[in-house]
């Protein structure tokens, strides 16, 4: 899902070094995602789909919220619903979910706290079981 988004708002996208702990970053002025060279492929494609979510976004600077929903929005391109059902009948730990979905643990977190956002709304409830 996120490939269609990422070719459909295109942005520039470059490999260079950041800041100690960077793994990426989106520059609204220049539509230009940043990412750090050598990455792992999991770890880049998580990288590129959250960088992606801020500019699908239009984020502007770096805060504490926008970052809690590009790592959603991220997550949510990333991890099919059935997918996710599935290998948590499975695993139970979010390093298992993220191994068996071939995503970042910080993609199950992300997907986990946004499926708990939504039942809270909708009152429903999900569970591993």
């Amino acid at each position: 899902m996120f490939e269609e988004v990422l070719s459909r708002i295109r942005p520039k996208i470059i490999e260079r070094y950041l800041p100690h702990g960077w793994w990426g970053a989106y520059d609204l002025a220049t539509h230009t995602i940043l990412m750090r060279p050598l990455m792992a492929p999991i770890q880049r494609r998580s990288t590129l789909a959250h960088e992606t979510a801020h500019a699908y976004l239009q984020h502007t600077g770096h805060s504490p919220r926008q970052e809690r929903q590009a790592e959603e929005l991220a997550a949510s391109w990333l991890i099919k619903h059935e997918c996710f059902t599935h290998a948590a009948a499975v695993h139970t730990t979010a390093t298992g979910l993220a191994h068996e979905l071939d995503v970042l643990p910080r993609d199950i977190h992300a997907y986990m706290r946004l499926l708990e956002r939504t039942q809270k709304q909708d009152g429903t409830q999900w569970s591993q079981e």
